[in-house]
């Protein structure tokens, strides 16, 4: 509920604070005294463009605020905890700030004094006001909000096919996202295939094994183009290890002789002993060397033919690296990704899978929407009749109005096109609303549309929705709007009198002229006798009778 409003520096307003109460809240006053401004300036609070930003700060000032208090509900609290904003506050405070710097106008919108978008501003409103005037027409050309209306007044079951087929919605198109995605590695597949082929042939005909080969593949080529310098180093040292028969002294033979020496005189000192099994030791260490130095020497004398072998194994793998710009290590890992490439086939049967998993989802899908379109022409059915009902009772009795729904091309929210057709006379045929109906028709309409509906705004605000009506056209208007009060609050701008004498809260709206400039001041009529003044003002005259008929009227809406 709007418990307060606070405009300031907006257009012809000064400065107004507005306290509002429960019920029915009527503004009343003289025809351009700035009764539509409070209804623009809620409007322009919530990112509406009621007033033109050119129009929007009053004359000879740089900036102005408009500032809306609200009681704090669940509703409202879930909001504020799905947009990560304080919700500690017992109430909710929303604030737009517009400031003109030259000719530039920039504007902040605050929720509890956090700053937000006007985005997001824009779906706050949705929970918190609900304006009916007769330039509302626009809300009848969405699909959205006529969609809106249908589905809240559904079951349970209508809201169950609606998640469903979003569901079913969002499963498509995943999987035709993935088909796309296939359908691309397929024809990549068959586009390289031959090339990928081909280069795989040659990598694994390269039986490559390992990675640092050709390090490898250099450091033998070396010793084998200098096998010859290292025979003869080998048999050199072994011609000084060992004497194998030759009278030269190696030693080996040295070591021996040594030892035979040391063993002589062990008897004589004890500690030569150490001595001598050293000596033994290394004659050893010498004998094994000996031996590693001939099986060396063997195995370089028998590789002479293989240095060919290893020049043209270096020479294909180097070659390998020029051909594909890669070093070994990189040709290895490109043959192992070609190895795990899918096929055409593999790719054309995770194609086929997808097909048919889409398929079949689009049956459900198709199932859900027919479901769906079913409730939803119910609900548009049941709404036709009560909508059609309230008009008569409203001064429409020539009025016909009904809800179309035809199929057009699908998405998230089904495949129904809603449109709200409607005929002032009985000539006349069902056109679009938006296009055919007048101010004050569309006034009562969107009355007679929110009297049978269902929404989460706790304020419905009316402008002259009681234009040109009179009788008991008018008596059933004031009925039902002071019936939909007593759930919801009302505010509401009317020239009538019968509506004023009803509302709980009444306030009246003046323009001045002070100083050769406009303004227009805001009085809430508390007393009895201020409020029949206003009333014999509304019913045109300041004779006896008005007076009486004034007063007759507010001891009824007492009664």
């Amino acid at each position: 509920m709007l418990k307060n409003l606070k405009i300031k520096n907006v257009a012809l307003i000064e400065i107004i604070e507005i306290n509002f109460e429960k019920g029915l809240n009527v503004f009343t006053g003289d025809s351009g005294s700035g009764k539509s401004l409070i209804l623009d300036s809620l409007n322009t609070l919530f990112g509406g463009s009621n007033i033109p930003s050119k129009h929007l700060i009053r004359p000879g000032t740089n900036e102005c605020s408009i500032e809306a208090v609200f009681t704090n509900t669940q509703i409202i609290k879930n909001w504020l905890i799905k947009n990560e904003i304080s919700t500690n506050l017992e109430q909710l405070k929303v604030r737009r700030l517009s400031t003109k710097k030259n000719t530039k106008i920039s504007t902040n919108y605050f929720v509890n004094n956090f700053k937000v978008s006007k985005k997001i501003i824009i779906s706050l409103s949705t929970i918190l006001l609900d304006f009916s005037g007769q330039n509302d027409s626009f809300l009848l050309r969405s699909q959205d909000y006529l969609r809106s209306i249908i589905d809240e007044l559904g079951s349970k079951e209508l809201t169950k096919i609606n998640n469903l087929v979003r569901k079913e919605w969002k499963k498509m198109n995943l999987l035709k996202k993935e088909i796309n995605i296939n359908s691309i590695k397929l024809q990549k597949a068959i586009e390289n295939h031959f090339a990928s082929t081909k280069i795989l042939k040659i990598l694994d005909e390269a039986n490559l094994s390992y990675p640092n080969e050709i390090e490898i593949l250099k450091s033998e080529q070396l010793k084998l183009a200098n096998n010859f310098e290292l025979s003869n180093s080998v048999e050199f040292s072994l011609s000084k290890l060992n004497d194998y028969g030759n009278e030269i002294s190696s030693v080996s033979s040295l070591i021996f002789e040594s030892l035979k020496k040391l063993n002589r005189v062990i008897q004589y000192d004890q500690s030569i002993n150490d001595f001598a099994e050293k000596l033994t030791l290394i004659q050893a260490q010498v004998d094994e060397l000996v031996v590693n130095l001939s099986d060396y020497l063997n195995s370089i004398d028998n590789r002479e033919d293989s240095l060919k072998v290893i020049q043209d194994r270096l020479f294909k793998l180097q070659n390998l690296e020029k051909t594909f710009s890669l070093e070994l290590p990189d040709l290895i890992t490109k043959r192992d990704e070609l190895r795990d490439i899918s096929s055409e086939e593999d790719c054309e049967n995770q194609l086929k899978g997808l097909n048919n998993e889409l398929e079949k989802t689009s049956a459900i899908f198709q199932q859900c929407l027919k479901i769906q379109s079913s409730k939803r022409k119910l609900v548009a059915n049941q709404l036709k009749n009560n909508v059609t009902a309230t008009l008569k009772f409203l001064g429409l009795k020539n009025a016909s109005f009904n809800i179309e729904i035809v199929d057009k091309e699908f998405c998230e929210n089904g495949k129904d096109n809603i449109s709200f057709l409607f005929s002032a006379n009985p000539d006349q045929d069902l056109s679009p609303i938006h296009k055919v109906i007048s101010g004050g028709e569309m006034s009562r309409f969107l009355l007679a549309l929110k009297s049978n509906i269902s929404k989460t705004s706790e304020t419905i605000f009316l402008d002259e929705i009681d234009s040109g009506l009179s009788g008991n056209s008018l008596k059933f208007l004031i009925m039902l709007i002071k019936d939909i009060s007593k759930k919801q609050q009302i505010l509401c701008i009317t020239h009538q009198p019968n509506l004023a004498a009803v509302a709980d809260v009444h306030f009246k709206v003046q323009k001045k002229f002070q100083n050769g400039l406009t303004y227009t001041n805001l009085t809430c009529l508390n007393t009895k006798k201020q409020r029949q003044n206003e009333l014999v003002e509304l019913i045109g005259g300041g004779f006896d009778e008005a007076s009486d008929y004034a007063l007759t009227l507010l001891d009824k809406a007492a009664a």
